[in-house]
């Protein structure tokens, strides 16, 4: 007998909603299983959502901090409920919020089981929890990444992929825009510009359907990232992309970038700008360098990040809860 599963998330309208890769991604694996997938976001009302939860086997919550009605909705007409988070949600951007810790120690208490997407996640889980609390990474399907052919190529192209959100972290590594390593180009693609553009830095508008050719068009993938509890909980996507692309990359030694890059294996952790211009410059001189590097970060990402690997392991968990 199939069992049905309910998601709800963010009801977001931009093209580069990251939804799909802690939910829809997921899906065939989910109905190969034996589930029937429906999918409700933010936007829905009340009476809409009773009957789907009333139906539903299972309610998969991603990301969302309901408020106290919605929570006792969960309660009262949730059978088994599965709570997702790929952020810092208990904090915010801004500065930390009483409410938004009150409505996740809620959540997290609330649910059957609670999937974290890194180690610092996961620790902010088990304070309110101890049993079913699971470290679930974001994905990438790596069968859908061509892996770059290093070759010499001069200038280098050092490049960048993210949305308009996480263009300021941009800033903290400006010196190497306005005065770059020799014979090196800083590409940024994202949807839009970043404020500050450096003579030799080259924007893209991000598309879906060229996304993974912008990926082989970089050399090296770099992503700053700053040492503070919004940052923490950043799951890495850039760096799982660089990784699946077979880029090498460079990233501030803070939060998830200490998981995904191993020192000197697929990248660098380098914290101040002479740091990563040396490391730009190292990987900038030595193609053999950067196909070793290559090679490795396309296999942590095979093994680690991979939805061939979590797709079956996902649908395991939530089939178990």
């Amino acid at each position: 007998m199939k069992k049905s599963i309910l998601f709800l998330a963010h009801h977001i309208h931009a093209a580069t909603n990251p939804n799909g890769y802690r939910i829809q991604q997921y899906f065939p694996y989910l109905e190969k299983s034996g589930f029937d997938v429906s999918h409700l976001t933010t936007k829905t009302g009340i009476p809409v959502l009773i009957r789907a939860l009333r139906h539903a086997d299972v309610v998969y919550v991603q990301r969302l901090l309901p408020d106290l009605v919605k929570r006792y909705l969960l309660k009262t007409f949730g059978k088994k409920i599965i709570f997702d988070f790929d952020d810092a949600i208990m904090y915010g951007t801004r500065k930390e919020s009483s409410t938004r810790k009150r409505r996740f120690r809620s959540m997290v208490r609330l649910s059957d089981a609670v999937f974290c997407g890194n180690a610092f996640l996961l620790s902010e889980a088990r304070k309110h929890k101890t049993e079913n609390v699971f470290y679930v990474p974001t994905v990438v399907n790596t069968a859908d990444y061509p892996v770059k052919d290093h070759l010499f190529a001069e200038p280098a192209v050092v490049g960048w992929i993210g949305s308009a959100s996480t263009l300021r972290y941009l800033s903290d590594i400006a010196p190497l825009f306005t005065s770059p390593p020799r014979n090196t180009t800083f590409k940024i693609v994202a949807d839009k510009p970043p404020t500050m553009m450096g003579a030799l830095t080259v924007f893209e508008k991000w598309s879906g359907e060229k996304e993974k050719q912008m990926l082989l068009n970089f050399d090296v993938g770099i992503m700053p990232v700053r040492d503070d509890i919004w940052s923490r909980g950043k799951c890495g996507l850039k760096l799982i992309q660089y990784c699946a692309s077979g880029l090498p990359s460079i990233s501030h030694p803070f939060g998830v970038s200490r998981e995904i890059i191993e020192e000197g294996q697929n990248g660098f952790l380098r914290q101040h700008i002479e740091e990563w211009r040396e490391a730009i410059d190292r990987l900038k001189n030595d193609v053999a360098l950067r196909k070793r590097m290559g090679r490795r970060a396309r296999a942590i990402a095979e093994e680690r990040y991979s939805l061939k690997v979590w797709g079956p392991r996902v649908a395991g968990m939530i089939n178990s809860v």
